[in-house]
């Protein structure tokens, strides 16, 4: 009986596998032949699936890569309307005798749009096997590319859809272009998101035009492309990559055309995302695969903008894609939307930011940050230098994945300028005892106005030797910013290097929030040390060969006092303003032995 089980089961495997082809009514690649004629099925206005005429050309196989592509021709009354094959028709199925063989996924720029490269389906559907795939088994498709070469003289190009903008204009859309030009993408600015009236009107069918969303809410980051194939809740698209992600975390949403425009490079469908379906997992060479009812993981971004001398608010809100890659670019753009808007103008100011990030797995889920800038021409991009560098400590810390749960940014922004020179500094003792209270008073001078005397005090370390200390005076900026360079970054661990001084996550975090701010006036005190005495005239200097000999020895030795004459001491004290200057002093320090004796007199 077990003998008869297993042979029904090694009989009936084949059987099913057939079975299950003919239940998809899709045509191999090797099935297709020249001359061949179908149909295909996109939209072109509105949410109406329409059809055009394909006639295959040919069938070429491994041009340079593992699959094969056919060649076709299209025509009909929708072709001369839309001036041939467009991006956005991406996706869009192809079908000889009712059978699907693939999707649009190529095609011709500054030629005939009306020739194109069909993706066969069959390499489409292994798409949806890497869903499946565990992080300990490996799957490949063919490697992505981006233009496939056919001939000598003819190049063939996805026929991908600008990412269609809505809510971002100016400095921001600029900003967004600029990041995402490795992506090949080009950010073009459209109208608004199209909520669909009627409930049967954007239903996911063969055909249907789809969005592939990074960011909506306020702003909306999509591109539109066409789906192919729909198996129960799994879906298959695009019939090419999108942004060569591999595993993904994009939004599926139904999707609205507007227009076709026509372009002599490749024309295109303008278009806006309606309602959210799904999320899309992959996105491979072969094309985009995901499944509907089932959403992605987002990041909230609430972002509040307070223009003082307009006295007015703004507020946007949008949802993210979680990805670690293009987290900084999208929130990015979005907080220098907020600003722009809000304040309607180009130019400098005053801005200060004070940042809430959200993630998991830490101790302290909740990352908080204040500090002040302030640019002549740009504020809003200045405003961005702490949100952005602690979203990349982040999403690019070395020791653990961590994941942002919900990002929140208050900003209030003021054309005055906010700032002071540092012009003086007084020490109201002349000589000091390690450990002893120290008292002095520095001249700011804010920008158009008089001088102002500001009074601190700090504490001598009690282990600075005596002698005459060395101290500087600058701004928390400037601090910041020294720190950083003294800092040699390790060059070959985890790709984006381990800094030495931070030995786990939470000494990351932490460097980041207490950090000075720029409104800080920092002290730093180099005690004084003794160096060793120079030759003059050539006296008391070894033979050559008595130098070289000690050369490696000396290294060591010569790192090691380096070090400690590098030692310094940093005190910081709050203003009022963003500072600029230094000023550049001496304090003597006074033995601790002249201490003890002065005490027991």
């Amino acid at each position: 009986m077990c003998l008869l089980i297993i042979t029904s089961i090694m009989v009936n495997g084949p059987i099913l596998a057939k079975e299950q082809a003919n239940q998809r009514q899709i045509m191999p690649i090797e099935e297709v032949q020249k001359g061949m004629a179908g149909i295909g099925k996109t939209v072109v206005s509105g949410t109406e699936v329409e059809e055009f005429k394909v006639k295959v050309l040919g069938v070429l196989k491994n041009k340079g890569i593992k699959r094969g592509l056919i060649l076709v021709r299209v025509s009909g009354d929708l072709i001369e309307e839309t001036g041939g094959i467009a991006a956005g028709m991406s996706g869009s199925p192809v079908y000889i005798n009712n059978k699907l063989i693939g999707a649009i996924g190529y095609g011709w720029q500054m030629t005939d749009h009306k020739v194109g490269l069909v993706t066969p389906i069959q390499d489409m559907l292994d798409i949806w096997k890497l869903d499946q795939t565990s992080k300990q088994e490996t799957a490949y498709l063919s490697d992505p590319s981006k233009p496939i070469k056919i001939t000598d003289n003819k190049v063939a190009y996805p026929v991908q859809a600008p990412l269609l903008v809505n809510g971002l204009d100016g400095q921001a859309l600029n900003y967004l272009t600029d990041e995402l030009a490795s992506y090949n993408l080009k950010p073009i600015k459209t109208g608004g998101v199209m909520r669909s009236k009627e409930k049967t009107s954007n239903k996911l069918v063969p055909g249907s035009a789809i969005a592939v969303q990074l960011v909506r809410g306020d702003i909306d980051v999509s591109a539109i492309g066409t789906l192919t194939y729909k198996e129960g809740n799994r879906i298959l698209g695009f019939g090419h990559r999108f942004m060569a992600a591999g595993d993904s975390n994009y939004f599926l949403s139904s999707a609205y055309i507007h227009q076709m425009i026509k372009n002599l490079e490749m024309p295109f469908k303008l278009g806006t995302p309606s309602d959210l379906k799904g999320i899309i997992t992959q996105d491979r060479s072969a094309g985009i695969g995901g499944k509907v009812g089932t959403f992605p993981k987002v990041v909230p971004l609430k972002v509040t903008v307070n223009d003082k001398d307009l006295n007015r608010t703004r507020e946007i809100t949008v949802q993210l894609i979680r990805n670690e890659d293009l987290i900084g670019s999208l929130a990015g753009s979005v907080v220098y939307q907020a600003i722009n808007q809000t304040i309607d103008r180009r130019g400098g100011g005053t801005a200060q930011v004070k940042i809430e990030i959200m993630v998991n797995n830490l101790e302290e889920n909740i990352i908080q940050r204040k500090n002040i800038f302030y640019s002549k021409q740009d504020v809003a991009s200045v405003a961005l230098n702490d949100f952005l560098h602690g979203l990349t400590l982040i999403s690019q810390n070395p020791f653990q994945k961590l994941n942002l749960i919900d990002i929140k940014l208050d900003i209030s922004v003021k054309e005055e300028p906010q700032v002071a020179l540092i012009e003086e500094v007084n020490f109201l003792q002349k000589k000091v005892k390690p450990g002893e209270k120290v008292d002095f008073e520095v001249k700011l001078r804010p920008y158009r106005e008089e001088p102002i005397t500001k009074k601190y005090s700090f504490k001598m370390p009690k282990d600075i030797e005596a002698g005459v200390a060395n101290i500087t005076l600058i701004s928390g900026q400037e601090a910041n910013f020294t720190a950083q360079q003294e800092v040699e970054p390790k060059k070959i661990e985890y790709g984006y290097g381990k800094n030495e001084n931070f030995k786990n996550l939470e000494e990351l975090i932490d460097s980041f929030k207490e950090q000075n701010i720029n409104s800080d006036l920092v002290m730093r005190i180099m005690p004084n040390y003794k160096g060793e005495a120079i030759p003059v005239n050539g006296e008391g200097v070894p033979p050559k060969s008595q130098q070289d000999s000690r050369n490696y020895a000396n290294a060591e030795k010569e790192q090691s006092q380096e070090q400690e004459v590098n030692t310094e001491y940093e005190e910081s004290f709050a203003t009022d303003y963003i500072l600029e200057g230094s000023i550049d002093t001496e304090i003597e320090i006074k033995a601790k032995e002249d201490n003890q004796s002065q005490s027991k007199t």
